[in-house]
Protein backbone atom coordinates (compact mmCIF):
# COMPACT_ATOMS: atom_id res chain seq x y z
CA UNK A 1 0.00 0.00 0.00
CA UNK A 2 1.48 3.32 -1.13
CA UNK A 3 0.22 5.89 1.36
CA UNK A 4 0.93 8.68 -1.12
CA UNK A 5 -1.38 6.94 -3.61
CA UNK A 6 -4.01 5.29 -1.45
CA UNK A 7 -6.51 5.20 -4.32
CA UNK A 8 -4.36 2.58 -6.03
CA UNK A 9 -5.25 0.17 -3.23
CA UNK A 10 -3.36 -2.92 -2.08
CA UNK A 11 -1.22 -5.02 -4.38
CA UNK A 12 0.62 -8.29 -3.80
CA UNK A 13 4.19 -8.10 -2.60
CA UNK A 14 6.66 -10.98 -3.23
CA UNK A 15 5.47 -14.18 -1.57
CA UNK A 16 6.92 -15.01 1.85
CA UNK A 17 9.29 -17.97 1.29
CA UNK A 18 8.84 -19.74 4.63
CA UNK A 19 6.02 -22.05 5.67
CA UNK A 20 2.73 -20.61 6.87
CA UNK A 21 2.92 -19.47 10.49
CA UNK A 22 1.14 -17.66 13.31
CA UNK A 23 2.49 -15.12 15.82
CA UNK A 24 5.87 -14.60 14.18
CA UNK A 25 7.77 -11.54 15.40
CA UNK A 26 8.67 -8.92 12.81
CA UNK A 27 11.06 -5.98 12.98
CA UNK A 28 11.41 -3.12 10.51
CA UNK A 29 14.58 -1.15 9.80
CA UNK A 30 15.41 1.41 7.12
CA UNK A 31 16.74 -1.48 5.05
CA UNK A 32 13.73 -3.79 5.19
CA UNK A 33 11.65 -6.19 7.27
CA UNK A 34 12.86 -9.11 9.39
CA UNK A 35 10.60 -12.03 10.34
CA UNK A 36 11.54 -14.53 13.06
CA UNK A 37 10.04 -17.72 14.49
CA UNK A 38 6.26 -18.19 14.89
CA UNK A 39 4.25 -21.41 15.09
CA UNK A 40 3.78 -23.60 12.05
CA UNK A 41 4.57 -26.90 10.37
CA UNK A 42 7.41 -27.15 7.90
CA UNK A 43 7.84 -30.14 5.57
CA UNK A 44 10.20 -31.78 8.07
CA UNK A 45 8.00 -31.32 11.14
CA UNK A 46 5.66 -34.10 12.31
CA UNK A 47 3.32 -31.55 13.92
CA UNK A 48 2.95 -27.82 14.55
CA UNK A 49 5.91 -26.48 16.51
CA UNK A 50 7.75 -23.29 17.40
CA UNK A 51 9.80 -22.40 14.33
CA UNK A 52 13.39 -21.19 14.56
CA UNK A 53 13.93 -19.89 11.01
CA UNK A 54 14.36 -16.21 10.06
CA UNK A 55 13.87 -14.14 6.90
CA UNK A 56 14.61 -10.68 5.52
CA UNK A 57 12.74 -8.63 2.92
CA UNK A 58 14.97 -6.01 1.30
CA UNK A 59 13.58 -2.59 0.44
CA UNK A 60 16.19 -2.11 -2.27
CA UNK A 61 15.81 -5.44 -4.09
CA UNK A 62 12.17 -6.14 -3.16
CA UNK A 63 13.17 -9.76 -2.52
CA UNK A 64 13.05 -12.18 0.40
CA UNK A 65 16.05 -14.13 1.64
CA UNK A 66 16.43 -16.70 4.41
CA UNK A 67 18.93 -15.74 7.11
CA UNK A 68 21.74 -18.11 7.97
CA UNK A 69 20.75 -18.36 11.61
CA UNK A 70 18.38 -20.12 14.00
CA UNK A 71 16.77 -18.33 16.89
CA UNK A 72 18.42 -19.29 20.21
CA UNK A 73 15.04 -19.55 21.98
CA UNK A 74 11.41 -19.72 20.94
CA UNK A 75 10.28 -16.28 19.81
CA UNK A 76 6.65 -17.20 19.16
CA UNK A 77 4.61 -14.22 20.38
CA UNK A 78 7.70 -12.20 21.28
CA UNK A 79 8.04 -8.42 20.95
CA UNK A 80 10.98 -6.81 19.18
CA UNK A 81 12.40 -3.50 18.00
CA UNK A 82 15.41 -2.22 16.08
CA UNK A 83 18.00 -0.37 18.14
CA UNK A 84 19.75 0.33 14.85
CA UNK A 85 19.81 -1.23 11.38
CA UNK A 86 22.41 -3.65 12.75
CA UNK A 87 20.94 -4.48 16.17
CA UNK A 88 17.51 -5.98 16.90
CA UNK A 89 16.25 -6.43 20.47
CA UNK A 90 13.77 -9.16 21.52
CA UNK A 91 11.56 -9.53 24.60
CA UNK A 92 9.64 -12.64 25.69
CA UNK A 93 8.54 -15.53 23.52
CA UNK A 94 7.09 -18.99 24.03
CA UNK A 95 9.35 -21.82 25.22
CA UNK A 96 9.90 -24.12 22.22
CA UNK A 97 10.19 -27.30 24.31
CA UNK A 98 6.96 -26.55 26.21
CA UNK A 99 5.00 -25.76 23.05
CA UNK A 100 6.37 -28.61 20.95
CA UNK A 101 5.75 -31.16 23.71
CA UNK A 102 2.11 -30.07 23.96
CA UNK A 103 1.48 -30.37 20.23
CA UNK A 104 3.25 -33.73 20.04
CA UNK A 105 0.86 -35.03 22.69
CA UNK A 106 -2.13 -33.56 20.86
CA UNK A 107 -0.99 -35.10 17.57
CA UNK A 108 -0.97 -38.55 19.20
CA UNK A 109 -4.23 -38.20 21.13
CA UNK A 110 -6.77 -40.88 20.32
CA UNK A 111 -10.03 -39.08 21.02
CA UNK A 112 -11.56 -35.66 21.73
CA UNK A 113 -11.80 -36.65 25.40
CA UNK A 114 -8.06 -37.38 25.58
CA UNK A 115 -7.28 -34.15 23.72
CA UNK A 116 -9.41 -32.19 26.19
CA UNK A 117 -7.61 -33.80 29.12
CA UNK A 118 -4.22 -32.90 27.62
CA UNK A 119 -5.24 -29.27 27.17
CA UNK A 120 -6.80 -29.06 30.63
CA UNK A 121 -3.61 -30.37 32.20
CA UNK A 122 -1.49 -27.97 30.18
CA UNK A 123 -3.57 -24.93 31.11
CA UNK A 124 -3.76 -25.89 34.81
CA UNK A 125 -0.25 -24.69 35.66
CA UNK A 126 1.15 -21.54 37.30
CA UNK A 127 2.95 -18.85 35.31
CA UNK A 128 6.41 -20.19 36.11
CA UNK A 129 5.71 -23.64 34.60
CA UNK A 130 5.66 -22.43 30.98
CA UNK A 131 9.29 -21.34 30.87
CA UNK A 132 8.82 -18.39 28.54
CA UNK A 133 11.94 -16.53 27.46
CA UNK A 134 13.12 -14.44 30.40
CA UNK A 135 16.15 -12.88 28.68
CA UNK A 136 16.55 -9.85 26.43
CA UNK A 137 18.20 -11.13 23.26
CA UNK A 138 20.17 -9.04 20.77
CA UNK A 139 20.60 -10.04 17.12
CA UNK A 140 23.43 -8.55 15.05
CA UNK A 141 22.11 -8.43 11.47
CA UNK A 142 25.56 -8.01 9.88
CA UNK A 143 27.27 -10.87 11.69
CA UNK A 144 24.15 -13.04 12.22
CA UNK A 145 25.12 -13.42 15.88
CA UNK A 146 22.77 -13.72 18.86
CA UNK A 147 23.74 -12.55 22.37
CA UNK A 148 22.01 -12.11 25.72
CA UNK A 149 21.83 -8.44 26.59
CA UNK A 150 20.23 -8.75 30.04
CA UNK A 151 17.76 -10.68 32.14
CA UNK A 152 14.20 -9.37 32.30
CA UNK A 153 13.32 -8.76 35.97
CA UNK A 154 9.60 -8.97 35.21
CA UNK A 155 7.52 -12.00 34.17
CA UNK A 156 8.12 -12.81 30.50
CA UNK A 157 5.39 -11.75 28.07
CA UNK A 158 3.89 -12.91 24.83
CA UNK A 159 1.66 -10.65 22.75
CA UNK A 160 2.72 -7.46 24.55
CA UNK A 161 2.40 -4.05 22.93
CA UNK A 162 5.81 -2.47 22.24
CA UNK A 163 6.19 1.32 21.98
CA UNK A 164 9.37 3.38 21.45
CA UNK A 165 9.09 6.67 23.35
CA UNK A 166 11.64 9.20 24.66
CA UNK A 167 14.61 6.83 24.31
CA UNK A 168 12.68 4.15 26.19
CA UNK A 169 11.09 0.90 25.09
CA UNK A 170 7.66 0.38 26.64
CA UNK A 171 6.10 -3.08 26.95
CA UNK A 172 2.38 -2.80 27.59
CA UNK A 173 0.77 -5.81 29.27
CA UNK A 174 0.53 -8.97 27.11
CA UNK A 175 0.15 -12.54 28.38
CA UNK A 176 2.15 -14.09 31.22
CA UNK A 177 0.60 -17.53 30.61
CA UNK A 178 -2.09 -18.78 28.23
CA UNK A 179 -5.31 -16.93 29.05
CA UNK A 180 -3.85 -14.65 31.75
CA UNK A 181 -2.70 -11.11 31.03
CA UNK A 182 -0.10 -8.93 32.69
CA UNK A 183 -1.37 -5.70 34.25
CA UNK A 184 2.01 -3.96 34.03
CA UNK A 185 3.51 -1.37 31.73
CA UNK A 186 7.30 -1.69 31.78
CA UNK A 187 9.94 0.74 30.52
CA UNK A 188 13.42 -0.38 29.41
CA UNK A 189 16.23 1.99 28.50
CA UNK A 190 19.68 1.16 27.13
CA UNK A 191 22.21 3.56 28.68
CA UNK A 192 25.41 4.79 27.05
CA UNK A 193 27.47 2.26 29.02
CA UNK A 194 25.27 -0.61 27.79
CA UNK A 195 23.47 -1.05 31.11
CA UNK A 196 19.70 -1.53 30.80
CA UNK A 197 17.45 0.22 33.28
CA UNK A 198 13.98 -1.18 34.00
CA UNK A 199 11.02 0.58 35.57
CA UNK A 200 7.33 0.01 36.10
CA UNK A 201 5.13 2.83 34.80
CA UNK A 202 1.50 3.57 35.55
CA UNK A 203 -0.86 0.69 34.79
CA UNK A 204 -4.22 0.83 33.02
CA UNK A 205 -5.70 -0.98 36.02
CA UNK A 206 -4.93 2.17 38.09
CA UNK A 207 -7.49 3.99 35.92
CA UNK A 208 -9.88 1.05 35.48
CA UNK A 209 -9.88 -1.24 38.56
CA UNK A 210 -11.64 -4.14 36.79
CA UNK A 211 -9.17 -4.11 33.88
CA UNK A 212 -8.07 -7.65 32.93
CA UNK A 213 -5.01 -6.75 30.85
CA UNK A 214 -4.57 -6.71 27.07
CA UNK A 215 -2.91 -9.14 24.69
CA UNK A 216 -2.68 -8.60 20.95
CA UNK A 217 -3.43 -4.87 21.18
CA UNK A 218 -2.42 -2.24 18.61
CA UNK A 219 0.39 -0.18 20.16
CA UNK A 220 2.27 2.89 18.96
CA UNK A 221 2.54 6.67 19.21
CA UNK A 222 -0.11 9.25 18.37
CA UNK A 223 1.14 12.83 18.61
CA UNK A 224 4.20 11.41 20.44
CA UNK A 225 1.91 9.90 23.09
CA UNK A 226 2.01 6.17 23.94
CA UNK A 227 -1.23 4.65 22.69
CA UNK A 228 -2.73 1.16 22.77
CA UNK A 229 -6.06 0.19 21.23
CA UNK A 230 -8.17 -2.95 21.19
CA UNK A 231 -6.75 -6.25 22.42
CA UNK A 232 -8.26 -9.38 23.93
CA UNK A 233 -8.74 -10.71 27.48
CA UNK A 234 -10.91 -12.95 29.65
CA UNK A 235 -13.21 -11.29 32.20
CA UNK A 236 -12.66 -12.86 35.60
CA UNK A 237 -9.28 -14.46 34.82
CA UNK A 238 -7.29 -12.22 37.20
CA UNK A 239 -9.50 -13.04 40.18
CA UNK A 240 -9.54 -16.75 39.40
CA UNK A 241 -5.76 -16.91 39.19
CA UNK A 242 -5.37 -15.02 42.47
CA UNK A 243 -7.66 -17.61 44.04
CA UNK A 244 -5.35 -20.41 42.90
CA UNK A 245 -7.27 -21.54 39.82
CA UNK A 246 -4.30 -21.98 37.46
CA UNK A 247 -6.62 -22.63 34.49
CA UNK A 248 -7.68 -19.04 34.96
CA UNK A 249 -9.74 -18.64 31.79
CA UNK A 250 -11.55 -21.98 31.95
CA UNK A 251 -15.19 -21.48 30.93
CA UNK A 252 -14.68 -17.75 30.32
CA UNK A 253 -15.42 -15.95 27.07
CA UNK A 254 -12.60 -14.14 25.30
CA UNK A 255 -13.52 -10.47 24.98
CA UNK A 256 -12.26 -8.19 22.21
CA UNK A 257 -11.91 -4.61 23.41
CA UNK A 258 -12.49 -1.42 21.43
CA UNK A 259 -11.01 1.04 23.94
CA UNK A 260 -8.22 3.44 22.94
CA UNK A 261 -5.85 4.21 25.84
CA UNK A 262 -3.14 6.89 26.01
CA UNK A 263 -0.46 7.48 28.64
CA UNK A 264 -0.76 11.14 29.68
CA UNK A 265 1.15 12.63 32.64
CA UNK A 266 1.87 9.24 34.23
CA UNK A 267 -1.74 8.09 33.87
CA UNK A 268 -3.51 5.93 31.28
CA UNK A 269 -6.64 7.64 29.98
CA UNK A 270 -9.52 6.38 27.84
CA UNK A 271 -9.45 8.75 24.85
CA UNK A 272 -11.83 7.02 22.47
CA UNK A 273 -13.08 3.79 20.94
CA UNK A 274 -12.64 1.76 17.78
CA UNK A 275 -15.71 0.93 15.71
CA UNK A 276 -15.60 -2.63 17.09
CA UNK A 277 -13.55 -4.78 19.42
CA UNK A 278 -10.53 -6.23 17.66
CA UNK A 279 -7.09 -7.72 18.31
CA UNK A 280 -4.11 -9.57 16.83
CA UNK A 281 -3.56 -7.33 13.82
CA UNK A 282 -0.63 -5.15 12.80
CA UNK A 283 0.12 -1.60 13.93
CA UNK A 284 2.29 0.54 11.64
CA UNK A 285 3.71 3.92 12.73
CA UNK A 286 2.91 6.89 10.51
CA UNK A 287 3.75 10.59 10.75
CA UNK A 288 0.10 11.40 11.47
CA UNK A 289 -0.39 8.58 14.01
CA UNK A 290 -0.66 4.81 13.70
CA UNK A 291 -2.31 2.52 11.17
CA UNK A 292 -4.31 -0.50 12.34
CA UNK A 293 -4.21 -3.29 9.77
CA UNK A 294 -6.19 -6.52 10.00
CA UNK A 295 -6.73 -8.70 13.04
CA UNK A 296 -9.89 -10.46 14.15
CA UNK A 297 -13.16 -9.51 15.86
CA UNK A 298 -15.27 -10.96 18.68
CA UNK A 299 -16.61 -13.64 16.34
CA UNK A 300 -13.11 -14.76 15.36
CA UNK A 301 -13.58 -13.36 11.85
CA UNK A 302 -10.66 -11.84 9.97
CA UNK A 303 -10.88 -8.04 9.71
CA UNK A 304 -10.05 -6.54 6.32
CA UNK A 305 -10.68 -2.90 7.25
CA UNK A 306 -7.72 -0.61 7.94
CA UNK A 307 -7.78 2.48 10.15
CA UNK A 308 -5.54 5.39 11.08
CA UNK A 309 -5.67 6.71 14.63
CA UNK A 310 -4.61 10.35 14.87
CA UNK A 311 -5.29 13.40 17.01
Amino acid sequence: MDLDNVDLGWHCAPTFPGCERNDAVSVTTTEGIYVFSGAGKSDNDPHVCVLTDSYFFSNSTQKWSRLNTSTPVGLLGASATAISDQQLLFFGGYCKQTFDTLFAKLAHSQSPVEERAILDGFMSQPVEAYGWNQDLWLFDTQRSVWSKLAANPYPANCGAGLIRHDQKILLVEGEVKPGLRSLDTKAFQIMADGIITCDLLASIVDSKPNHEGIAGGYAGLVNNTPTIAGGAYFIGSQKRYQQGHWFSHQGLTKCYDNTIWQLHDSQWRNVGHLEQGQAYGMCVPLEQGMALIGGENQQGEAITNCFIISN
